[in-house]
């Protein structure tokens, strides 16, 4: 699912105009909040962790997106503001699946293929966002960095992934390199799981990467489920590997 924070913003331009706020530019509110995203991750990584909950980080990150913008919105105003963003982006309004997920999803269940979701998110992403998409109940574990205290790149929530699936039966034993890791950040995705050792494919959904650049660092490239597919099929043909 396209759970980026980046994805759809403009809903912040037209949840400040019913909020009373006349005009609010996009370019603006598009720029401060990757700068305010980003600092609030550095200031209080791990969505704040368990030092604060996911609904007051956000809240200092889209203050500080408006602010950045340009933007000073009074207390009162941004609560009402605040409220319309916070309840948007937990509702099914804002996201959807991409069509190739449950069909994957689903080869991989009749095949005995454990699953699992590791994200930098917060917990409504597991507790909200994956269930309205009916794609909770086809994953096997699901973690998320608000949860774990660890972000990718770093090898603690790659750690906390292999744990969990050595957890059913027949894993017990798993070792790093039976595990296959699909990510679409290169450092934060295949970068930190085949440094810890896992088996990685970079997802370039979008031709968003320089694909002569990670042929020359061998990175294996997928553009679709499909191709995973193919890529674990061929895997376990070859290798007699179990992926999970």
């Amino acid at each position: 699912p396209p759970a980026s924070p980046f994805i759809n913003l403009y809903r912040y331009c037209s949840a400040a105009k019913r909020s009373g706020i006349p005009y609010v530019n996009f370019g603006d509110i598009e720029q401060g909040f990757r700068e305010a995203y980003k600092e609030t991750s550095e200031k209080y990584p791990c969505f704040g962790g368990s030092a604060m909950t996911s609904k007051d980080w956000w809240k200092i990150c889209v203050r500080r997106s408006f602010e950045l913008a340009g933007q000073a919105v009074p207390s009162d105003q941004f609560d009402r503001l605040f409220q319309r963003i916070y309840s948007l982006f937990g509702s099914p309004r804002i996201y959807e699946a991409f069509e190739d997920v449950i069909p994957f999803l689903t080869w991989a269940k009749r095949r005995g293929i454990v699953v699992g979701v590791v994200s930098n998110s917060d917990e409504r992403y597991v507790d909200g966002v994956l269930p309205m998409l009916d794609i909770a109940p086809d994953l096997d574990f699901m973690i998320v960095s608000k949860k774990v205290g660890f972000e990718k790149p770093k090898p603690d929530i790659f750690k906390a992934a292999i744990t969990s699936a050595r957890q059913f039966p027949g894993l017990q034993d798993l070792r790093p390199e039976q595990v296959l890791h699909i990510g679409d950040n290169y450092i934060k995705d295949y970068c930190g799981a085949t440094d810890f050792g896992f088996r990685g494919l970079l997802m370039d959904r979008y031709a968003d990467f320089q694909l002569d650049d990670l042929k020359a660092k061998s990175v294996p490239v997928v553009h679709d489920f499909l191709d995973v597919v193919e890529s674990i099929s061929y895997a376990k043909y070859h290798n007699g590997q179990f992926v999970v």
